[in-house]
């Protein structure tokens, strides 16, 4: 009897049978090149984490004909420490509560969801006071991949060794993460209009809630869309491959 094929095989088959290469996929999805090649290797662990891990993994199915939901259980069933499978409701006993215990379970639907606000607010300001203190307080000359003020660069006289510039321009208010080289450098809502130049080191990840409020430029150069309205942003620009995302002309 022949054996199921694993995830990572089935999506680059299916892939294949689109007629589809992985840079092709990687333009229609928005991703990088290296991000498709990771999945199809088994890589899981290679990709950003949380919500982002699996919208990627949806992504990708989309587009090669497979299903997202069952693509997503596959992965994370070979990979449950790099793609945790949701929470699963516990089996109910087959015994009959008593009153008591009713009562603890009323109470306890009343109370979670206060004190779940509680902390969801807390957790929030903590986490910008967190992000501010990175951006704010790290000094001016070791700042090789952090978000610049928006009045421009670091000063002339301070010699970049490696000057690749991405510029990001906010087309509309939307929730931003900016990953730079593994260490989180901005998480919050960014506005409109809002400028951010940041310095390309070994690789970006930008993280948000809608891909195409995010317009950017490397070098003065257009770079292309990055997805359409609404749509989950996930994209890595890597030193490696950076000019795939350029508009060309």
């Amino acid at each position: 009897m022949q054996l199921p094929l694993d995830p990572a095989t089935r999506l680059r088959q299916a892939r294949e049978a689109k007629g589809l290469s992985c840079r092709q996929l990687a333009e229609i999805t928005k991703l990088s090149v290296r991000t498709i090649e990771a999945l199809e290797s088994d890589c899981v662990s290679a990709l950003p984490e949380g919500i982002y891990r699996r919208a990627i993994v949806k992504a990708i199915a989309r587009e090669v004909g497979l299903n997202p939901e069952q693509l997503v259980r596959d992965f994370s069933a070979a990979h449950p420490d790099d793609l945790p499978a949701p929470a699963s409701a516990a089996v109910a006993s087959t015994h009959e509560p008593s009153r008591s215990f009713q009562v603890v379970l009323t109470l306890a639907g009343v109370l979670l969801p206060l004190l779940t606000g509680v902390a969801y607010f807390a957790w929030s300001s903590s986490r910008a006071n967190e992000v501010s203190a990175i951006v704010d307080e790290a000094p001016m000359a070791a700042r090789s991949a952090e978000v610049l003020p928006a009045g421009g660069f670091a000063d002339a006289s301070v010699a970049l060794p490696r000057p690749v510039i991405v510029t990001l321009t906010m087309s509309s208010r939307c929730q931003l993460r900016i990953v730079a080289d593994g260490r989180e450098v901005l998480g919050r809502t960014v506005e409109q209009g809002e400028t951010l130049p940041l310095e390309l080191g070994e690789e970006l990840w930008l993280l948000g809630d809608n891909a195409s409020a995010v317009q950017f430029s490397i070098n003065g150069q257009a770079g292309r869309l990055l997805g359409v309205p609404g749509e989950v942003l996930s994209v890595r620009i890597g030193r490696d491959d950076y000019e795939d995302f350029l508009v060309r002309h």
